[in-house]
């Protein structure tokens, strides 16, 4: 019998990073026992694990939880050992425990490499932060396997649809996309967007310049396949010349209506704020018409995805402009408050905000290639193109495809 060890304790990411590890450990090696070790202040995580673990056992996998407490090496060895003593094959996956515990299972592997593989999993958040396997291309969940390499191959075959978020439906999309493209039981890295057969953007051969080309057969505005890819996130928000993930690294980032354009919801902000002006006008390009009309849907649509796991705060029922500056200052003491309309930042630094708050103009610049950014890009520029009407959308794995209109439907019937 072969089994996994499994630790749910580290600080960040716990819940994402655990379901990720058991999934993708499922899918490899299909163990007939997991064992998650868990800590007490990570409780409320493995509560939201438990219809994966119903799931897990209708396919005859046992799932045993054990509390970790403060003990030694040794004691920590005794107690794998009397959980696994009839495991022929017991994997130690460390990546979402705590240090300690990540040292205790890799000592184990040192101490029997035969009887103890060690798995790791790269875990690529960046522009798919709060996302998690299988929500996400496999692609992005590599793994690293020491001790052991006799994998044939992957096999997902879990019903997961619960922990889809129906009632968001521009993540919905993106997250069931990645599921049944996953279920294909590829490995392949080649992900690309495709319309109506035309290919608009691929992970092999990056460009963005391409892509807009490509979508003038459907969209002829210059103007608006630009304010599409920005809204994907195909580009960089600089703030002082750095990426805007590493100056708001800390600390709350309250944003100006502007950032929605710019993507930032594809970018890794721990601690994102909205006010509550952002939210009024976006409201008011909603009732846009014309040329702009279907673009402004699928703003609403990713804002309100954003919103959903953003801070709001309470700001004046005018434009931000003139509503931010006017924030409560003890609500917004010590934030960084960006914006890239460069008068409204200019204003602001005259006024009283500047005193208690970071004021930083952004900057939209560059081009976000890495793998992980280009295959965000295309999931998100997926789910775009359908809240603008536009049919025949696809993501595709080389040429097994899902088609968009097809998982949008499942998204409305449930």
């Amino acid at each position: 019998m072969e089994c996994a060890v499994i630790p749910i304790n580290r600080s960040d990411f716990t819940f994402e990073s655990a379901f990720s590890v058991i999934v993708r450990t499922y899918e490899l090696i299909r163990p007939e026992k997991f064992i998650i070790l868990y800590a007490e202040f990570n409780d409320v995580h493995l509560r939201k694990l438990e219809k994966l673990f119903e799931e897990l056992n209708s396919h005859s996998v046992e799932v045993v939880k054990k509390k970790l407490y403060i003990m030694s090496f040794d004691d920590f060895k005794k107690m794998i050992e009397e959980e696994t003593k009839s495991c022929n094959k017991v994997f130690l996956i460390p990546t979402s425990g705590a240090n300690i515990i990540a040292v205790y299972l890799t000592l184990l592997h040192a101490e029997d490499k035969g009887k103890y593989p060690l798995i790791n999993y790269l875990f690529a958040f960046g522009p798919w932060i709060r996302y998690y396997y299988p929500f996400v291309p496999r692609s992005l969940e590599e793994k690293l396997l020491l001790g052991y390499s006799n994998i044939a191959g992957v096999n997902l075959d879990l019903n997961l649809e619960d922990y889809v978020e129906r009632d968001l439906e521009f993540t919905a999309i993106i997250q069931l996309t990645a599921e049944k493209l996953n279920k294909f039981n590829s490995e392949d890295k080649d992900i690309s967007l495709r319309v109506r057969g035309k290919e608009i953007l691929n992970t092999s051969a990056t460009s963005y310049d391409k892509a807009k080309k490509s979508l003038s057969m459907f969209i002829q505005d210059d103007e608006l396949r630009e304010s599409i890819l920005s809204l994907a996130g195909a580009y960089k928000i600089l703030v002082d010349d750095e990426d805007i993930e590493k100056v708001a690294y800390g600390r709350p980032l309250l944003i100006d209506t502007n950032l929605i354009y710019y993507g930032i919801h594809t970018h890794e902000i721990r601690d994102l704020v909205i006010p509550y002006c952002v939210h009024n006008e976006i409201l008011m390009t909603v009732n846009k018409k014309g040329k702009e009309e279907a673009f402004s849907n699928a703003v609403f649509m990713v804002y309100d995805t954003l919103r959903a796991k953003s801070r709001m705060l309470p700001s004046e029922n005018t434009i931000c402009d003139v509503a931010i500056p006017k924030i409560e200052a003890d609500l917004i003491k010590n934030y960084l408050v960006v914006t890239s309309d460069r008068r409204a930042y200019q204003r602001w630094k005259r006024l009283a905000i500047s005193s208690y708050a970071d004021i930083k103009l952004a900057e939209v610049e560059g081009e976000r290639t890495s793998y992980a950014e280009v295959t965000s890009v295309i999931f998100n520029l997926a789910s775009i193109l359908h809240f603008m009407k536009v049919e025949g959308v696809e993501v595709c794995i080389k040429n097994n495809c899902v088609k968009i209109d097809d998982v949008a439907k499942e998204v409305e019937l449930k």
